[in-house]
């Protein structure tokens, strides 16, 4: 491992000094102000004769320069020095420190980055700071008695920078909102476990549970929405999500009774039997706001399918458990009566013709212009029979289409409840009581 620090040079030489002598460092890189700025940093560092003035017992003494007082042998211009021509213009400091040490790494294959910015410039100072924070390096700033607003003129010590604060509103802010927005909350969950790997040196045990605990929300998400009912509601009832989301925790019990549910029997909770069909629309709408539009209508077709045959157990009566997938041995009717389960439009047209004008049936019958618009487009999409991508414009129109035939029919058969389906949360994640923690150190108080 090469330890490698890189330090930020202003008017006093003794801040670097302190630095290196504390951090006993492999390889040493300035950050200078340069010409053409008046007085640059950079003659402290290489100039002929003595450059550096440090002040002893009042006193001002005349010393070589920093390479010279370091004993840095072998040290190259090119490699161990960052100049910086306008060392109050941020974001040119920012520029061009980001560039020389994001190539570090090709430099040392085993890199222990560190960085100190006592000296140099404001801009200097937050540019270095700001870029090592970026790189996940070490940080601290040498502390010393002040007699003025210039320099520290006697350094005593270094005090390490906690980067956490700093690191988790970049979390927060820039890096989990745009996974959220789209619910990839896998990816969200990776993000959390690596920031808890990376920062575990700097947490505190209460932040430390507190990501615990949002990792382990993150995953009855991905669970959720990859169809894991009862894993999901497992780790929910584990973790008292339903303490935090109480609306989704109602709706996701409407889910589970509604699965296999026996219309002859007292379900456990007040439910429609559409719950099934209604969280699968959900989950078409969180694929469409990722941009997965064919997954997305993929999921809309086989809604479509799943409201008839939901339909047709819940109201017309099936006789014995249905088998929709055998083909050979189609599901019947009480009656007798045999049911088309060979294709999505054949079962629809069997609900028209023999309900028409009322029931599913008839709203089917009076949109099925609109609707033969879904079956086209999933026949001819990648997911279907063809090769032709879905649009956005079409998804979304297909989106309200089934949802609103979906909506019709529970009106039709008076079964709409108080509680809307709920979606799973987007954005709204990051109002998540737990994440504030992250950016205090003092433990919250118990509950």
């Amino acid at each position: 491992m090469t330890r490698v620090l890189v330090v930020s040079v202003g008017g006093s030489p003794e801040p670097i000094l302190k630095a290196v002598e504390l951090h006993q460092p492999d390889e040493v890189i300035f950050v200078c102000s340069a010409p053409p700025c008046e007085k640059p940093s950079l003659n402290q560092v290489i100039g002929a004769g003595t450059p550096c003035i440090h002040r002893i017992d009042d006193q001002e003494i005349a010393r070589p320069n920093l390479v010279t007082q370091l004993g840095l042998k072998g040290f190259r211009e090119d490699l161990q020095i960052i100049s910086l021509p306008d060392p109050d213009d941020l974001n040119d400091c920012l520029d061009r420190l980001r560039i020389f040490i994001q190539a570090l790494p090709s430099r040392f294959s085993q890199l222990e980055l560190l960085g100190d910015f006592t000296g140099g410039t404001k801009s200097m100072s937050a540019a270095l700071a700001f870029t090592l924070l970026e790189q996940r390096a070490s940080l601290s700033v040498v502390s010393g008695k002040r007699d003025n607003l210039v320099r520290i003129e006697t350094s005593e010590g270094l005090r390490f920078v906690d980067p956490l604060p700093f690191r988790s509103r970049r979390l927060l802010q820039e890096r989990l909102p745009p996974l959220l927005e789209t619910h990839l909350y896998g990816r969200a969950r990776t993000l959390l476990v690596e920031f808890l790997q990376e920062q575990s040196d700097f947490l505190r045990p209460h932040q430390r549970q507190a990501l615990e605990s949002l990792i382990a929300e993150l995953q009855v998400l991905v669970l959720w929405d990859h169809f894991r009912w009862r894993e999901a509601l497992d780790l929910a009832e584990q973790q008292q999500f339903g303490a935090t989301w109480p609306e989704l925790w109602t709706w996701w019990l409407r889910v589970e009774a509604s699965i296999d549910w026996d219309p002859d029997q007292s379900p456990a909770v007040a439910i429609t039997g559409y719950e099934l069909v209604q969280d699968l629309l959900l989950n078409a709408e969180r694929r469409g706001r990722r941009g997965w539009y064919d997954d997305a209508v993929a999921r809309l077709y086989r809604a479509l399918e799943l409201l008839a045959q939901t339909y047709v157990r819940l109201e017309l009566g099936i006789d014995g458990v249905p088998d929709w997938s055998n083909r050979l041995q189609p599901p019947r009717l009480r009656s007798g009566e045999s049911i088309p389960s060979h294709s999505v439009v054949a079962l629809y047209r069997w609900l028209q013709d023999r309900e028409a004008p009322g029931g599913l049936g008839g709203l089917y019958g009076r949109q099925w212009r609109e609707l033969m618009v879904l079956f086209d487009a999933r026949n001819r999409s990648l997911l279907g029979h063809g090769l032709r991508p879905i649009e956005a414009s079409e998804w979304q129109s297909l989106q309200a289409r089934v949802s609103n035939l979906l909506d019709d029919t529970l009106r039709c058969l008076d079964l709409q409840l108080q509680d809307p389906p709920y979606q799973l949360p987007g954005i709204e994640f990051l109002q998540h009581p737990l994440l504030p923690v992250l950016l205090t150190d003092t433990t919250p108080p118990s509950s």
